[in-house]
């Protein structure tokens, strides 16, 4: 994540900068994780076919832009002071997605881009606190998670829906390919549960601060809004899913995702608000 904490009482232009700051990740990781987890291990949609080609351009864009993204906020925090070995790493990182994701085409550049995106997350290994790596990771898991439901919605289901393959044939693969996200999506989850629960007792220290700060209160409705998400895709796993196949179940789904993604936008806002505001101190 890139934290750009600024002396003084919280500001709109610096909640949205760290809105805009937590973007690239989602681009990056949401492109990766459909790629190579739902794309690819979709049976029915082979290389050579147009509507896998479509899908992959289109995820291809949306990594690079959030690579060019990346480096522009990198550069930003840079112009402000920010210097020492993660801010070279992002940049080094910048650098080679935007390349992995431009030359998509040629063989081996998604591995590339993978294997980039795994150094990226861990970057703050080098300041040698294993800690340092819990708020990186939860970025990473939450981006993996609606990242890659983003890229579904924008770039899968259109390929399909909208694409080359036969009408006989869509709702199938829909099918098929709603089931590898949602194995994804599982996964990212309890990540994403794992390190949020590490992340808020570091930053929270006490219990009370829950309903006694205005950091807490911020979390508060984090919370809500991050288990209002869950609760629609719970719905769309449970009760959508396993009516894809019939006609006209694909775009239904593609509706409710839409609506998870809206929700998963207020949480980005929050959270902004969340990393703006100072950390409770412990009552004396």
């Amino acid at each position: 994540m890139i934290l750009l904490q600024e002396e003084g009482s919280l500001a709109a232009g610096k909640v949205a900068l760290q809105f805009v700051g937590f973007l690239p990740f989602f681009a990056i990781y949401g492109a990766l994780g459909f790629y190579f987890l739902v794309l690819r291990r979709t049976a029915g949609l082979p290389a050579d076919t147009e509507a896998f080609a479509a899908a992959a351009r289109r995820a291809s864009w949306i990594g690079f832009a959030g690579s060019v993204l990346l480096l522009v906020m990198t550069f930003r925090a840079m112009s402000n002071g920010r210097s020492g070995p993660q801010i070279t790493i992002q940049v080094v990182c910048g650098v080679l997605l935007c390349a992995a994701f431009a030359l998509w085409r040629l063989r081996g550049f998604w591995a590339l881009g993978a294997v980039v995106a795994v150094a990226l997350a861990l970057r703050n290994v080098v300041t040698g606190r294993w800690a340092s790596l819990v708020n990186p990771l939860h970025v990473t898991a939450a981006s993996l998670w609606i990242g890659s439901l983003l890229v579904l919605v924008v770039a899968g289901l259109p390929a399909v829906l909208r694409g080359s393959v036969p009408p006989e044939g869509r709702e199938g693969l829909v099918a098929e390919m709603v089931s590898r996200f949602s194995n994804l999506a599982l996964g990212a989850a309890a990540l994403l549960g794992v390190t949020g629960v590490i992340t808020a007792w570091r930053h929270l220290k006490f219990v009370a601060a829950l309903w006694t700060t205005p950091y807490g209160w911020a979390f508060d409705v984090k919370l809500c809004l991050v288990l209002i998400v869950a609760a629609i895709g719970g719905w769309n796993w449970r009760r959508m899913r396993p009516h894809l196949g019939a006609e006209g179940a694909a775009h239904e789904l593609q509706r409710s995702a839409t609506r998870e993604l809206l929700f998963a936008g207020l949480v980005l806002v929050v959270t902004a608000v969340l990393v703006s505001l100072p950390t409770p101190e412990l009552p004396s």
